[in-house]
Order: structure tokens, then sequence, then C-alpha cells
């Protein structure tokens, strides 16, 4: 039977990874401890009595999320279909990583001071899961692509590394359409999709209409606000 004790533990474990979750998601791993804390509702001491360092908030917060880019890209190379294999990688990978800052910053190596890279000890744990996700995910993705062109469904110079920079490329749509166009980014996959193909027959469908000048507009002010956190005047 657990104490009182034990369950103050869990309840504020549980709360302490719930606002991890959304600080780093929104403000990157630059986000500090007495962010996480503020966000959670308890005092700094708390986090430090649960995480000795922010290196290990961050493992505890991405190693699942790393587990699931990873399998993903295992269930994409081994997908019957390549091509759909293709388009299931970059319609799933893009939106996941586009919502989370911290993320996107673990997988592209943009911030390395928090993994322990840059400091005279041994580096945390949490530089090795993403160098085993690097070598992980990069073998599957290589097998996807090999696939597809041997397949003859894309270009024969496609490379994995493409793939990666172009899912990149396409994640601004995501954080520009926000919830008023939550399919803007399918639009640009649709062009991108094109754009690898040797060739074909028509273009591709595209789930989402172009949006006009005043549209952007609206969405310019729409993240302009998000940004800062209040409706413009």
């Amino acid at each position: 039977m657990s104490t009182p004790r034990r369950r103050d533990a869990q309840a504020n474990l549980a709360r302490v990874l719930a606002a991890a979750t959304e600080v780093f998601a929104l403000r990157g791993c630059s986000a500090t401890l007495a962010d996480v804390a503020k966000a959670a509702g308890v005092g700094v001491a708390t986090v430090y009595r649960t995480f000795e360092t922010k290196d290990d908030l961050i493992y505890a917060v991405y190693e699942p999320k790393i587990a699931d880019a990873r399998e993903q890209a295992r269930a994409a190379s081994d997908n019957s279909d390549p091509w759909q294999g293709v388009v299931a990688h970059l319609e799933q990978s893009v939106p996941t990583l586009a919502a989370d800052k911290g993320f996107r910053e673990l997988l592209s190596g943009s911030y390395s001071e928090t993994l322990g890279w840059s400091r005279p000890r041994t580096p945390h744990r949490l530089a090795k899961l993403v160098e085993d996700s690097h070598n992980q995910t990069g073998e599957h993705l290589e097998r996807l692509v090999e696939r597809a062109r041997e397949a003859g469904v894309v270009r024969d110079d496609l490379v994995a590394g493409d793939l990666l920079l172009l899912s990149m490329a396409v994640q601004t749509a995501v954080e520009f359409g926000g919830p008023t166009h939550p399919l803007l980014y399918k639009r640009m996959i649709g062009f991108l999709l094109d754009g690898i193909r040797p060739s074909r027959e028509a273009p591709t469908p595209l789930p989402e209409p172009g949006l006009t000048s005043p549209q952007i507009a609206a969405l310019e002010r729409e993240r302009s606000e998000r940004m800062s956190g209040s409706p413009e005047a």
C-alpha cells in the first residue's frame, strides 16, 4: 500500500512531467527548471528532488517520443508499398516535430549544451539516446529510400537526408497554419511529393486550398498573437 508521501511524490512527478512536456515543446530545451516548476505549480526544490539535472528531465520527457519516432520510421521502411511508406513518414513526422520545439532541437542537434556534449564530464545518457536514435532512425530511412528508388517511385538521386531537410522545410506550414488551417502542411507535402517523383501522370491532389492574401495576413496576426500570448488590440 502506498503511503501519503509516496502518493504526493507520484502526483508531483506527473505534474512536473506534464508541465515540462508543454514548456519544452513551446520554448525548447533552453527553458529552465524554474520555468517548469512555475508551470507545474510546484517549487524548484520539488523538481530537483525528482530530477537531479535538467538533462534527466529532458530524457524523461523525450525518451518515449524518440522511441515513437524510431518506430514510425521502422514502420515506414517496412511498408509493402515504398511510396506509401515515404508519404506516411512525411505526414506523421512533420506535424510531430513542428508541434515541439524541444524535440526539433534534440533531433536536429541545434541544442547541444543541455546534452553535455560541450561539458568536460562524461556525457549524459541523453546524448547517447539521441545518437542512437539518429543511427537507428537513419538506417530505417536509408532502407525506405533505397526501396523507393528500386521501385522507381522516387528520383534516383533522392537520399535519406533529403527527407529530413524537406520535412524541416514543411514544418513551418504547421506552425503558420495554426488551428485555423491545420491541414495547410499537407498541401505543402503534396507539392513536395511531386518534386521527388521521377515522373507523374497528374499532379498530386491537394487536401487544402491555397491561401488568399487576406487569409495570409490574418494568419500572420494570429501567429503574432500566439507568440505574444495575448490578442492584439
